[in-house]
């Protein structure tokens, strides 16, 4: 069996399909191989076409399919080779095969080792149907990959599919809904405007009263109608006031300046690196914007604040560098540290402003984008900054006094290994930062409503070494409230 360098395989978490390593697991590992046990051999894949430091993407480089943790432990103890399998002879394309070998990955984890957790196996589903538009991937392969039935496949990804089926009636409705001019609709669906025009007024949604009569449930209505989960919910709480939409939707309303959400809902907005809680968009339209105000969305990634923004009657203009095809809502711009064009064509009321938090999810990001659209996470800590002194400006310019942005965002420090009174500010940005720049630029702050992530992503191990070493994470994320003075 081939011995490999430990350091010539490459982990990639985008075809990893687990939401982290576990430390524990790794620790278990090296203990055992201290007293002399024997582990099988870990599998890897050769492939071209992939983006690495110092690399060209001819160059054949070895990925890791299965072993994570065992490669991780031989690593801690320093070792230099370690016995692996080729998964296929051949080089594949990464940009190309990479769902496959995520799929790959996933099979073999679900029956040995640190096995996937059902969370896992389901993320797994769902960020691959979400990039195959085209049903290549059947729910029957996905259930067998994952080992699990094809029935719980489907309740994990119907409302992507729901979304991918979405008809043009329903496209039509949904721009018309966030405040698009049918010319525009009409440039974007390819049909007349004179035809845009005619199923607006003539379309009769009563058969989704009917339907839910008759005891079906938002996922069917959808799908019977051919319709995206968002609109078909939006259509059905058309005239109720914000708080009985709240109600009906399963959401509780609060009334204090702390919105823990620890769970994304799926019905809304596409699954999308750093994705935010739809309940806390619609917080933030509840409290800050009135029914018909119109919403910016300046990085919409995945369209959940267009999607919320159709359930609670506001209009919305949301751009994106990477849209996704069967999110037409959602613009192509591209931000940069010296952008000075804005592109949003009315004044907006709430600029709802959730960017990358620095280099955090930086490799996410790079593979929604392309080399010639380099995500904000890539920039360096000037031009981050600079980035958003010239975002500010040009938000104040370019709306009226009483305007608002709501600013989402997280302390970033460089606490990795470092205990915390040994940390760099250098090495820091801050909301104390971002709350200067504001300042500065003529916004005035008004609330700060804390939105903390959950710690739950820290294992025991993890938290434990963190203590031990007086290393102080984050879970903070805050929403700054700003008013165009």
């Amino acid at each position: 069996m081939p011995f490999f360098n430990i350091s010539d395989l490459i982990w990639d978490d985008f075809i990893y399909p687990r939401s982290a390593r576990k430390q524990q697991t790794i620790d278990a590992y090296g203990e055992a191989l201290t007293a002399g046990a024997a582990f099988p051999p870990i599998i890897i894949q050769p492939v071209i076409n992939y983006s690495a430091p110092n690399t060209s993407l001819s160059e054949i480089l070895l990925l890791i399919l299965d072993g994570i943790h065992r490669w991780s432990a031989y690593k801690v103890l320093g070792l230099t080779e370690i016995e692996a399998v080729l998964w296929q002879d051949q080089p594949l394309d990464y940009a190309t095969c990479k769902d496959d070998m995520l799929l790959e990955s996933a099979r073999r984890n679900i029956n040995h080792g640190d096995r996937l957790s059902q969370t896992d196996k389901r993320q797994v589903a769902r960020d691959i149907v979400t990039r195959d538009p085209e049903y290549q991937l059947s729910e029957e392969m996905l259930a067998g990959s994952l080992g699990v039935t094809q029935q719980t496949v489907n309740n994990w990804i119907k409302d992507i599919r729901a979304r991918q089926k979405a008809s043009r009636d329903s496209t039509i409705h949904r721009l018309n809904r966030l405040g698009w001019t049918q010319q525009k609709i009409a440039q974007v669906v390819g049909i007349s405007q004179a035809r845009v025009s005619g199923i607006i007024g003539n379309t009769n949604f009563c058969i989704i009263d009917n339907l839910i009569a008759q005891g079906r449930e938002m996922p069917y209505i959808a799908g019977h109608l051919n319709m995206d989960l968002a609109t078909a919910w939006a259509i059905k709480l058309t005239g109720l006031k914000d708080q009985e939409k709240f109600k009906a939707l399963g959401w509780g309303l609060r009334t204090w300046d702390q919105w823990y959400f620890n769970d994304c809902d799926d019905r809304f907005g596409t699954d999308w690196p750093g994705r935010i809680p739809a309940q806390l968009v619609a917080h933030t339209l509840f409290y800050f914007t009135d029914p018909g105000d119109l919403v910016m969305d300046p990085m919409a990634g995945g369209g959940v604040v267009p999607d919320v923004c159709l359930l609670f009657e506001r209009k919305c203009q949301a751009f994106d560098l990477a849209p996704i095809p069967d999110r037409p809502e959602i613009e192509p711009f591209h931000w940069t540290a010296d952008t000075t064009t804005w592109p949003c064509t009315r004044e907006p009321d709430l600029i709802f402003f959730d960017p990358p938090y620095f280099t955090k999810k930086k490799k996410a990001y790079q593979e929604k984008a392309d080399p010639q659209t380099p995500p904000i996470s890539s920039l360096s800590r000037h031009q981050y900054m600079q980035f958003f002194t010239r975002f500010f400006e040009l938000a104040h310019e370019n709306t009226r006094p009483g305007a608002i942005l709501a600013f989402l965002n997280a302390d970033w420090r460089d606490f990795e290994s470092t205990p915390a009174k040994k940390e760099s500010p250098d090495h820091a940005i801050t909301l104390f930062d971002f709350h200067r720049l504001l300042s500065e630029t003529g916004w005035k702050l008004t609330h700060r409503i804390e939105c903390p992530l959950s710690s739950e992503r820290l294992s025991g191990t993890q938290v434990k070494n963190m203590q031990d070493k007086r290393i102080l994470g984050t879970v903070s994320r805050t929403l700054l409230i700003a008013k165009h003075i």
